[in-house]
């Protein structure tokens, strides 16, 4: 009894001990802070007619459909306040303000917003708003926060729901890597390898500068049909690798910017690319950093080194 109940026991140790993914979680919230900025902002001088009393999508629509604050009064200024709220609220969760309270807040108005209107969304939204809800429970503001190291409490509730909401966010990604990869698997298209032909030729989602270098290229396309079908499908497996992690990590974010780049996506591809790297741990986060800070620092006394010779020599 005691041998079966050893590998529980080490979970809990793990899940109460200490909290994990620290850094990949304060990435996490500054991206997804950047992306509902994004929101915010670039469609600021069209906000009603997008999301106002008066949008094209009628506030009836709303009623009985969708829980959003927009949906309960039809003033102009009533959408003003809420809008600019939804700004402030979101540029204090951006710079990790006090983010157990912001973040439910920033939660609810991002919510309602998404609500008012969902055909002004761009898929990135949806991932969004389920990552945002788990990231209420966990603490994003301990690096890269004007606030950090106020919020570092470290008993064992805390630090069990932390890493019980970074789980369940990795477990989401691993869950849409894995079906999206199967529906692809499915289609004709994709496995014929002609899927990113018809995708690049919506003008919506094209750079056409880019495209035609792509569409007229037999091999690149059925190249990134099946890159992207093996990189979604396999992604969970290979991901808790520790020889496969890394490679599958590299191909997934180098995916999502090829989306960022060929089809404009932007939000979608920041919270993708986030996402992804929140799968490193914070022992790979500083490792990595520690890299470039010995990388840069050889290119440094490199160039010293020759500027030095180049004196010498005249």
């Amino acid at each position: 009894m005691i041998n079966y109940m050893k590998p529980f026991k080490n979970l809990y140790n793990v899940a109460t001990s200490n909290k994990h993914y620290l850094i990949g979680a304060s990435i996490l919230r500054i991206a997804i802070g950047i992306h509902i900025a994004f929101t915010y902002l670039v469609y600021f001088t069209k906000r009603h007619e997008i999301w106002g009393p008066n949008s094209f999508y009628l506030l009836d629509y709303t009623k009985g459909k969708f829980l959003s604050l927009y949906s309960f009064n039809d003033s102009i200024l009533y959408f003003e306040i809420l809008y600019f709220l939804g700004i402030i609220i979101n540029t204090l969760y951006l710079l990790g303000v006090k983010t157990r309270v912001v973040g439910v807040l920033n939660y609810i108005m991002i919510y309602s917003l998404y609500a008012r209107n969902p055909l002004a969304l761009d898929g990135g939204n949806n991932i969004l708003i389920i990552i945002l809800f788990y990231l209420m429970f966990a603490e994003v503001n301990r690096y890269f926060s004007i606030s950090k190291g106020k919020n570092t409490d470290s008993n064992k509730f805390s630090n069990m729901f932390h890493n019980c909401a970074i789980f369940m966010c990795l477990f989401q990604v691993c869950i849409l890597y894995f079906f999206s990869g199967f529906a692809k698997s499915q289609g004709h298209m994709w496995y014929n390898g002609t899927a990113l032909y018809y995708i690049l030729h919506v003008d919506e989602f094209t750079q056409p500068f880019l495209a035609q270098f792509i569409i007229n290229s037999p091999v690149l396309l059925t190249l990134g049909a099946y890159s992207a079908i093996i990189t979604q499908l396999f992604f969970p497996l290979c991901v808790f690798n520790k020889y496969l992690k890394i490679p599958i990590l590299i191909g997934s974010i180098s995916f999502h910017f090829v989306i960022i780049i060929m089809m404009g996506l932007i939000q979608f591809g920041l919270i993708m690319i986030a996402l992804d790297i929140l799968f490193l741990t914070d022992k790979e986060h500083k490792k990595f950093y520690m890299f470039l800070k010995k990388f840069k620092e050889r290119r440094l006394q490199g160039g010293k080194g020759k500027k030095h010779i180049e004196k010498m020599a005249s």
